[in-house]
């Protein structure tokens, strides 16, 4: 058991490090937000590791805040915290406009919650149960409703089918939570935590929620590495044909002059280099009914049905 808890925390120290090096990388070079939100949390992911491996290795200076001070637990919830505002945020895309506020309800209780526990005096096996459940069972919905809404986003690969992934997050996802109401079932939802700490409960790690970890980072670094490949290769003769010899400048100065949005000018941009919805839809992490909304936003605003007229248009403006 030992030998596994400490190649799972090499597999997921290592993995969620390379995952925030490579979309930091990518934020620099394209300043998407989203990359941002990836690599930060990966980087959050990153920390809590180190709190669980602190467990596992029983060092006293640890235990020491731990017990007087509950200082990793409350590093841990913040943390945590953190981990839910920035998958809200990379999932307001797979949810629908006039329902985004919801995520935004779901934020604050959760902050308290996760904030509030280490502070209570009330440190029982149903607590220890209870403590992540709002966290998971967020991720759990998101995941379920992500598959549903980005559809079958694919990026050149099966293995890459984003549906499916999702699909197998919210797996895992109720595996984890089944896995800790297992463990404090177990050691009895009336004892006190610190006896749980005593025999080993607590300092074990969730084998559902280290996997999950390692399968989300591996699947992001295989993504980036894609797109890694994607801007050094050499782009397609239908890319240079279609676009001719139009300029940034260009396009950006017609995406001005017929109003387009930020967002819109992103998706304009893609759209003249022939990628496909499910493309943007990936590139963009958003749903691919909102690309569709914005491609059409985009037509009506240049009065134009395709995106030969629309490029046609752009050159003789």
């Amino acid at each position: 058991m030992l030998v596994l808890s400490a190649t799972l925390s090499l597999l997921i120290k290592s993995s969620c490090v390379i995952c925030a090096a490579l979309y930091l990388i990518l934020f620099i070079g394209s300043q998407k937000k989203e990359y941002l939100y990836i690599a930060l949390l990966m980087l959050s992911q990153y920390l809590i590791e180190l709190i669980v491996r602190g467990y596992e290795i029983s060092s006293p200076i640890y235990y020491y805040f731990h017990n007087y001070l509950s200082v990793p637990v409350v590093i841990k919830s913040l943390l945590y915290y953190a981990c839910v505002f920035l998958i809200c945020r990379l999932f307001k895309g797979a949810v629908d406009r006039s329902k985004t506020w919801i995520l935004t309800l779901v934020e604050a209780p959760l902050f308290i919650w996760l904030v509030m526990f280490p502070l209570l005096k009330v440190r029982t096996g149903f607590l220890y149960i209870c403590y992540l459940l709002p966290f998971q069972l967020l991720v759990i919905v998101l995941a379920f409703i992500g598959s549903r809404s980005f559809g079958k986003t694919v990026h050149k690969s099966m293995f890459l089918r984003l549906d499916m992934f999702l699909r197998l997050v919210g797996i895992l996802g109720l595996m984890t939570v089944f896995e800790d109401i297992l463990a404090g079932l177990y050691y009895g939802l009336n004892n006190d935590v610190a006896s749980l700490v005593t025999s080993g409960a607590i300092r074990s790690r969730n084998i559902g929620e280290s996997v999950s970890q390692i399968v989300v980072a591996a699947y992001l670094i295989v993504v980036a590495a894609r797109f890694f490949v994607d801007k050094i290769t050499v782009k397609p003769i239908s890319y240079e044909a279609l676009t001719g010899e139009l300029s940034e400048e260009v396009i950006d100065a017609y995406a001005t002059s017929i109003g387009l949005s930020l967002r819109e000018r992103e998706i304009l941009g893609f759209l003249l280099k022939e990628k496909s919805t499910q493309e943007i839809s990936e590139l963009l992490f958003i749903s691919t009914g909102t690309v569709k909304s914005h491609t059409h936003n985009i037509y009506q605003k240049a009065d134009v049905s395709n995106r030969m007229q629309l490029l046609q248009k752009i050159r003789c403006s």
